[in-house]
């Protein structure tokens, strides 16, 4: 069985996940996508007919985050019409799953060069969840609306599902403060000290001009 081996990882900077606030908030999710992806073929002088699929994590399929964004990100990001690209969804387990999907193919023997990863844009995400519920038509999430699925698995969302977990386990809220309070310590230093530095890229519209070339969601000041 042949080996399967990770030659270079990126990933764009995050941003605050708030439409209008964040910096990245108002961007097309493809070209976020084609953002990482461009990077990676500049980095690695990658002759992109060689790639023989993009595999793609995408949790909310919806909108401009619906299709197939493996294959569309790709073509924005200049690939080759001879790369592949597909688009998964294992909820937030998407891009992992990708990522396995990627090295079993290489470890198969069915491809030689794959890229995996993916993307999620909870400020587009929101926002569209609440355009479609003041237009009666539901809002976003994890059910598809299936009454007959939701009476045998009635499906929550994370927050209510979290705080479940916390109470059937008995982790209270203090201790989960105080781990994310620890968070913030660890991601300050981490930044600090460069440790993301070489896999951030910095994201750029089509003129060339500098979106986001940072961090903006750590709040290392926060306090118990």
């Amino acid at each position: 069985m042949a080996e399967a081996y990770i030659i270079d990882t990126v990933r764009t900077p995050r941003a605050i996940g708030k439409m209008g606030k964040g910096a990245l908030s108002t961007m097309h999710p493809e070209h976020l996508s084609a953002t990482v992806l461009a990077a990676l073929k500049e980095r690695n002088n990658l002759n992109t007919a060689d790639v023989d699929d993009v595999i793609w994590g995408v949790s909310a399929g919806i909108g401009l985050q619906a299709g197939d964004i493996g294959r569309n990100a790709a073509l924005d990001a200049g690939y080759d019409i001879r790369a592949g690209g597909v688009t998964l969804n294992r909820f937030c387990g998407s891009s992992i799953t990708a990522t396995n999907f990627a090295a079993a193919m290489i470890m198969a023997g069915a491809h030689d060069l794959a890229i995996a990863g993916g993307m999620e844009m909870m400020s587009y995400v929101n926002w569209y969840g609440m355009e479609m519920h003041k237009a009666g038509l539901g809002g976003g999430g994890m059910g598809t609306k299936n009454p007959r699925l939701q009476a045998k698995h009635p499906q929550s969302n994370q927050g209510v599902c979290a705080d479940a977990i916390a109470a059937m386990e008995g982790i209270s809220r203090e201790d989960l403060e105080k781990l994310g309070v620890e968070s913030q310590r660890r991601a300050a230093v981490a930044l600090a000290e460069g440790r993301f530095d070489k896999s951030t890229i910095v994201v750029k519209d089509d003129e060339g001009n500098v979106i986001l070339d940072h961090e903006e969601y750590p709040r290392p000041d926060t306090t118990l």
